[in-house]
């Protein structure tokens, strides 16, 4: 696994950490809010980067 690849997922995993909490923990409304917004802003930006690396991936090899 690259480097890049373990830090995505671990961004992913945070972002499912604060999407759980947001939705399951009775928060105020500005900190469910400031939940759900990390959570969003980290799981996109990780499914984006995991798609370009899997498409990377896919792409074949020039000989």
């Amino acid at each position: 696994m690259s480097k890049k690849l373990a830090i995505y997922l671990s961004m992913l995993v945070i972002g499912f950490t604060f999407l759980f909490l947001a939705v399951f923990l009775d928060l105020s409304e500005k900190l469910k809010w400031l939940f759900l917004a990390i959570a969003i802003i980290l799981n996109v930006t990780c499914a984006v980067a995991a798609m370009r690396i899997g498409l990377k991936e896919m792409k074949p090899s020039k000989k």
